[in-house]
């Protein structure tokens, strides 16, 4: 049985990989996304009380990692749908490989990575190093395993792809705020 993590290593170390490299289960992407999605749950940030905010209560932990899941849940998605176009555009990619565990496993080394320094009280700009060269792990693992697509034409189609998931991600957290808001009331 192939196993997610030999090809994320690879791809975290810009290897280009063939799409043959990700057809290990199905179950081992879900469990990689829904990993990403507990640990960015647990940034401290989204239960941290503003200083200028005394009243704002504080949400449980079990909402924010319900938030963490569901807001990596949904970029990855929709990250997905992004450049499943973008790449089919102009006869780029044929349809053929599994994009899903390709995107998988290019987001799974660094995402744990920045999500773990986080987590533990790394402020979040020391880690955007860390989240742009995830960019361009992704963009390399795309461009290595789709032969027509370019770097730079992946590196468009990532960020092309973040700008929904940019602005659902603060949809979603702004709901769950006020969730936090509507049902434990001013701390």
């Amino acid at each position: 049985m192939k196993q997610i993590l030999s090809p994320a290593i690879s791809l975290f170390i810009l290897r280009e990989l063939p799409f043959a490299r990700f057809d290990f289960q199905r179950w081992q992407s879900l469990l990689a996304i829904s990993l990403i999605g507990v640990l960015i749950g647990l940034d401290p940030s989204l239960r941290a009380v503003p200083p200028d905010m005394p009243d704002v209560p504080v949400p449980p932990l079990w909402l924010a990692i319900g938030v963490g899941l569901v807001a990596v849940w949904v970029s990855f998605l929709l990250i997905l749908l992004v450049l499943r176009w973008w790449l089919k555009r102009a006869e780029r990619w044929d349809g053929q490989g599994d994009l899903f565990n390709l995107l998988a496993a290019s987001w799974l080394v660094a995402s744990v990575l920045g999500a773990v320094a986080v987590a533990a009280g790394v402020p979040p700009l020391l880690t955007l190093p860390l989240y742009l060269y995830a960019i361009w792990v992704g963009a390399n693992a795309l461009s290595g395993a789709i032969p027509k697509a370019s770097l730079g034409y992946c590196i468009a189609g990532i960020l092309i792809s973040l700008i929904p998931s940019t602005l659902v991600t603060g949809l979603i957290v702004g709901l769950a705020a006020a969730f936090t808001m509507a049902t434990l009331g001013p701390a």
